[in-house]
Order: C-alpha cells, then structure tokens, then sequence
C-alpha cells in the first residue's frame, strides 16, 4: 500500500552531483506555470500576440532543516547556477526533468550556541528555483 504525504519528491542533478531534497513543508511545493507573450496593442486597443515560451517555477519551504541538510542544499545551488530538476509536474501529469535555476533562499537560525554562533536548526527555509525554459 502507497503511503500519503504532502509535499513531493523532487531531485536535483548537475553533471555528476545529485541532490534528493527532503519533503517539502505542508502547504510548500507550489507550481507555477508562467506563459512568456510577445504582445503589442492595436490602434483600437484589441491585444495580438503569440506565446514565446512556457516556464516553471517551483516555491519550495521547509520548517525545519539541521544546519547539515540545509549547508548541503545551499551548497548544491552555491556550485551549480543551471541544474535539472525532476519532480512531478502538475501540467503533463507525470514526473518530468526540467533545466532550473534557483533565485533567493533564506533561513532563520534558531536556537544559536552563544560560544560558537552554530544555530542547532534552521526554520524557515525556503528556495525558488524557476525553470529556463527547456525540458529535457
């Protein structure tokens, strides 16, 4: 029997380093499927244009991470600027690996060791990453 959960898998690949991201936070891992336009007004005010290009973008959060899964993930963006993602895609209903970059990530430190300034976890962490474009 399949067991349920929120979130989904999603794994990242550049080359030869694979990252498997833990389970997204409930209610994280919204899709959004952006339609690029190239479109201009006619002289009567009626919009003409065509699609030039569909893009993905993939809003992830996690409640909690330890500094190590956290460090690993940053780490993964920090070394690769375009990486694939694979992940099950809410338009073509089915997992697909897509080319992504990632936008802002933040994080906040909790419960920080006055000695060493090492928080024992992150809350809060979340990360962008939107697609180029292309499907794989």
């Amino acid at each position: 029997m399949a067991v349920e959960r929120y979130g989904q898998f999603i794994t990242l690949t550049a080359g030869n380093d694979t990252l498997q991201l833990p389970f997204v936070a409930y209610e994280s891992g919204k899709q959004i499927e952006a339609t690029m336009v190239d479109s201009a007004r006619t002289a009567d005010g009626i919009v003409r244009g065509s699609v030039i290009a569909q893009a993905s973008k993939l809003e992830l959060k996690w409640a909690v991470l330890s500094p190590a899964v956290w460090g690993q993930i940053c780490t993964f963006f920090k070394n690769h600027f375009y990486f694939d993602a694979t992940y099950y895609d809410m338009v073509s209903q089915g997992v697909v690996t897509k080319k992504f970059y990632v936008g802002d990530r933040s994080a906040m430190p909790f419960i920080v060791d006055v000695d060493t300034g090492v928080p024992t976890y992150y809350t809060e962490c979340q990360a962008n990453i939107i697609g180029v474009g292309e499907s794989l």
